[in-house]
């Protein structure tokens, strides 16, 4: 049963379980193959089967692991756009105050000028709600 050996090697070559597991695996293939012999299967057979059905690593682990580190890094990066957008907003009331102060006091001469800078300040935090909805629907 070399190719089970060397399929069980394979499978652990980047992250080696302990000898125990390591053996307890090979037995529980090496059952299977038995079994599957004793229902009437060729050895080569029995063990393409056992390994086919067995699978890999990544199907069953490896696929979990990276889920959870991907949505751990999605609520990471929403926390941190819930953050820039209400920095956004209230920098950009902060702005707006100040232009319409500086436009009353000073230059209320020339009309209601501080709307036209207000509207392009507005898209700061208007871009950064468009990327925090877009990565909280995903």
């Amino acid at each position: 049963m070399k190719e089970i050996d060397q399929f069980v090697k394979r499978l652990f070559k980047k992250e080696p379980p302990q000898k125990e597991n390591l053996n307890i695996i090979k037995e529980m293939l090496y059952e299977k193959v038995e079994d599957l012999k004793d229902a009437g299967l060729s050895e080569k057979a029995a063990i393409d089967k056992t390994i086919t059905e067995f699978g890999d690593l990544e199907d069953f682990y490896l696929p979990n692991v990276e889920k959870e580190k991907k949505r751990y890094k999605r609520q990471k990066t929403i926390r941190h756009y819930k953050n820039d957008l209400l920095f956004a907003s209230l920098s950009t009331l902060i702005i707006i105050a100040i232009l319409f102060t500086v436009n009353i006091n000073y230059f209320s001469s020339y009309g209601w000028w501080f709307i036209v800078p207000s509207l392009g300040v507005l898209f700061w935090p208007l871009s950064i709600l468009y990327k925090f909805l877009n990565k909280k629907g995903e």
